[in-house]
Formats: structure tokens, sequence, C-alpha cells
């Protein structure tokens, strides 16, 4: 899905920072990725550090050469690296990451491999208020996770899953927001019945296909 979100400024302050975290943030200013920051580029990267892009919604950067990578590849690459990438950092991780304007939208799409529904609350938030297709990848993120199967070793994140599903009922009835992002919505909201969080009958209809 393409990355839509806007691009922060150039203008970058540096500190310690790995060749690769430095090549990657670069590429969210529009550039191409540069020949040393492959893979050999990254492992031979050390250290890590705390990056400003644009003076705004700055976050940590990679603590080591391997996060470095798996964002550099999530960014760039396929489901199965966004995967990877939960895989390593976490659902909280990748929370504090999308404050960060150039690592956003993968973070957001990567959290469709949570394995908990804690961040739901907040990409509830990003589908509403977010401009352009950043709505829409944080609502198939929540597809993606409300289209996995429960399973009785599911975490206890109760609290989070209620929360998120009353604030994407609201949404699916609100009749300012866009038809698309309403349809999934309710398409989240329709798997996630199964898991007590909303009573299949409060969820809309009058969006189905006559």
């Amino acid at each position: 899905m393409a990355e839509s979100v806007k691009r922060p400024r150039c203008g970058l302050a540096v500190a310690g920072v790995s060749a690769a975290w430095v090549a990657l943030v670069a590429a969210g200013c529009g550039k191409g990725t540069p020949a040393g920051a492959s893979a050999a580029a990254v492992s031979a990267s050390a250290g890590g550090g705390s990056i400003a892009a644009g003076g705004e919604g700055a976050s940590d950067g990679p603590s080591d050469a391997r996060e470095a990578e798996a964002w550099q590849f999530a960014r760039q690459g396929s489901e199965e690296d966004r995967m990877r990438l939960e895989d390593l950092v976490g659902c909280e991780r990748l929370r504090e990451a999308a404050e960060t304007p150039t690592l956003r939208a993968t973070a957001i799409q990567s959290m469709a491999y949570c394995p908990d529904f804690s961040a739901l609350p907040w990409l509830v938030h990003v589908a509403a208020s977010a401009r352009g297709d950043e709505g829409i990848e944080a609502l198939d993120a929540i597809v993606e996770q409300a289209a996995r199967p429960r399973r009785a070793t599911d975490p206890d994140d109760a609290d989070e899953l209620a929360e998120g599903c009353r604030a994407l009922l609201a949404l699916s009835r609100a009749p300012e927001q866009p038809r698309v992002r309403r349809v999934r919505a309710i398409r989240a909201l329709r798997m996630l019945a199964e898991r007590g969080c909303v009573n299949r009958a409060d969820i809309p209809t009058e969006l189905d296909a006559k």
C-alpha cells in the first residue's frame, strides 16, 4: 500500500546514529536508498541514537543495526517483512515509532501483526481523524487483526478491545465519514463481534450491498 503520509523536511539532527538509520530517514525525504544502506552496511554500522525529523513528531531511532535493517526492509518490502518487524520490535515500539513521520506509514501497516489489541484504540483514532490513505491503512490493519481466529492463549487485552470496538462502532455510524472507511469499520466489527466487544445487532447494515 502506498505511503501517502506527509513527508518531513530533510533537515535532520543526527547524533551517533547508524549509517543504515540515516539512510532510512533520508529515503523518507524523497531520495533513493543509497548503496551504502544495504544489509552489509547495516551490519557494519554500530550503535543507535535519537533523531529529529524536521523538528517535530520525532522519536527514538532504531536501537541497533538489526532493528535499522528491519525497518528498512519493512518500509520497502512485503507483508512478511512488516511481520518480521513487528516480531522484532513489538507493538508498543511500533506505536512509538509512528510519531516519526518517515516511519509512520510502515509502523501503522506493521501493527496489523500485533499479537493483541493493545493498539486498537489508537488505530481507530487514526482511522477516524487522518487524511488521505493513512486512515485506510489504519483500518486495513484493524481488519487484518480482526480476521485472526480467536485462541485460548490470547492476551488479556479486554479493556483496549472494548474501547477500540466502541470507537470503531462510532466511526461506522458517522455519516460524515467517507463510505470506504465506514465499510471497513463494519467489516472489522462483524469479525470482532465473536469476541464479545460489540453487539452484532448494533452494527450498521445500511451500507451493505443490495
